[in-house]
């Protein structure tokens, strides 16, 4: 975590590979995403919205959601890093290192497929929400899609965690599971 925040840092400080998006698009389409029609802009700002935030029903995840707001008050701004969308600072929760590369596909061997990284890398993430939950690791499933509206992304610096669905499915992006299969 500490390299990829240097990296952001210095790519803030430089003016990085800033993903120009104007703040009145409304991010839509990939199955129904922004239902609601926030815009950009107000998304940046807001990143878990009012909507799913009277939803959380589990304290954890209600200051996982706030601490996310807090953070993007001012605005995230989508950034690419070695070509990639970065999605780190749209991240709601706990952060996860992932096995290395090499590491997956000797344990995974003849069954490497995107699936079966997936699989490993959201059973990671899952088995944190849960520890830091208290909650169950199937119950964790229902507080990363159902509570949060988020879905896990596996981000090339080889950490999983959750981010927005509005933004994962607007930028499409290669992560961590490319780098696995390439």
């Amino acid at each position: 975590m500490g390299f990829l925040s240097n990296l952001l840092d210095a790519l803030t400080a430089d003016g990085g590979d800033v993903c120009s998006v104007s703040d009145s698009d409304v991010p839509s389409g990939s199955g129904g995403i922004n239902r609601e029609g926030y815009s950009y802009g107000q998304l940046r700002r807001c990143p878990i919205i009012p909507e799913v935030l009277r939803g959380i029903s589990n304290s954890v995840a209600r200051q996982w959601a706030e601490e996310c707001n807090r953070r993007n008050s001012s605005g995230f701004v989508m950034r690419r890093v070695d070509g990639e969308y970065c999605f780190d600072g749209l991240h709601v929760g706990p952060k996860v290192k992932l096995p290395s590369p090499d590491e997956i596909r000797r344990r995974l061997g003849r069954s490497l497929t995107a699936e079966a990284v997936r699989e490993v890398s959201y059973g990671l993430l899952r088995e944190e929400i849960a520890r830091q939950t208290g909650l169950s690791v199937s119950q964790s499933a229902s507080i990363i899609g159902a509570m949060l509206d988020c879905v896990p992304h596996e981000d090339i610096s080889g950490y999983v965690y959750m981010v927005p669905n509005w933004a994962h499915r607007w930028f499409r992006h290669r992560g961590y599971v490319s780098r696995v299969l390439s």
